[in-house]
């Protein structure tokens, strides 16, 4: 091999293998997504004991004996695993073959790994959520298990891109942080305003007991909350992440108050559970985008 064009090689075939994460873990962000949506399709046509046990499908069967509307949403809902799956291990194949300045990236090794790990125990927390005959408090775990491999998934695709984290001001990398973990707070509201609305999934599926109006005014107002802490945090920061989750979570709000004024139709409802999966993505997007300004004298 000529020695001139060795270097310029090896650059290109590490593009390559960055191209090739980047294009998995956007998968696998955008599969995981699209969990929130399919789950939450299963819940709002009433499939969720579509297949009434779990790992089967029936006790005689993998597959629906008959493919009628609950049993194929609920099934094809399960075969979305293993879509999942496959995109699991590929990213974390590339994450194994990426090469910086010829060293290894164990960081990104390390969040592809339990980013795959998140995957089976969806699967797993789906069959209780199954043989719990719906349990709303199960049913509210299995969404933020989705939620949080989100998390991990949007810091994935920043390091696959290469993305840098901001460099801001102490106080405005702890409003940032204030901002996410209020938006986490506002999703768990949001899981027992679900567990407590008509639409749990089956019409003798249990539900949590509380009052609708009461979860619904919580989970409100810690949106209210998320909208105060996001304009301090987009003040100190002045970054296109804290735009752009400004612009998400009002949105969401007003898809949320628009449901629960007209009587939590499905098709709004289920817009409000894409707007789920986008905010969680932007405010994560948010938390990993800044980092603190390191000062020097």
């Amino acid at each position: 091999m000529d020695v001139l064009t060795a270097e310029p090689t090896q650059t290109a075939a590490e593009e390559r293998r960055w191209r090739t994460l980047r294009g998995w873990a956007i998968g696998s962000l955008a599969g995981n997504m699209g969990l929130i949506l399919t789950g939450a399709l299963v819940r709002l046509t009433k499939s969720g004991l579509g297949c009434p046990t779990w790992p089967k499908c029936t006790n005689q069967s993998l597959i629906p004996d008959s493919f009628g509307l609950h049993p194929a949403i609920e099934f094809g809902n399960r075969l979305l695993t293993f879509a999942l799956i496959a995109l699991a291990i590929g990213t974390f194949w590339a994450a194994l073959r990426v090469r910086d300045n010829g060293r290894p990236r164990r960081d990104l090794v390390l969040i592809a790994f339990w980013a795959a790990l998140g995957i089976p125990a969806q699967a797993v927390i789906g069959g209780i959520t199954v043989l719990t005959q719906l349990n709303p408090y199960v049913v509210a775990g299995h969404l933020l298990v989705s939620v949080a491999l989100v998390v991990v998934l949007v810091l994935l695709v920043r390091r696959a891109k290469r993305l840098e984290p901001q460099p801001v001001s102490a106080a405005g990398q702890l409003w940032a942080r204030i901002t996410f973990w209020l938006v986490m707070l506002s999703v768990v509201l949001g899981t027992l305003v679900t567990g407590s609305a008509p639409h749990g999934g089956d019409d003798e599926a249990a539900r949590t007991g509380f009052t609708l109006e009461v979860v619904a005014k919580a989970h409100a107002w810690s949106v209210w909350a998320v909208i105060i802490a996001l304009a301090i945090a987009w003040w100190l920061t002045r970054t296109r992440a804290a735009a752009w989750l400004a612009l998400a979570v009002v949105a969401q709000g007003l898809v949320g108050y628009l449901q629960y004024f007209n009587g939590l139709p499905i098709w709004i409802v289920a817009l409000h559970m894409i707007g789920v999966s986008v905010v969680s993505a932007l405010a994560a997007n948010l938390l990993w985008g800044v980092r603190r300004e390191v000062t020097t004298r």
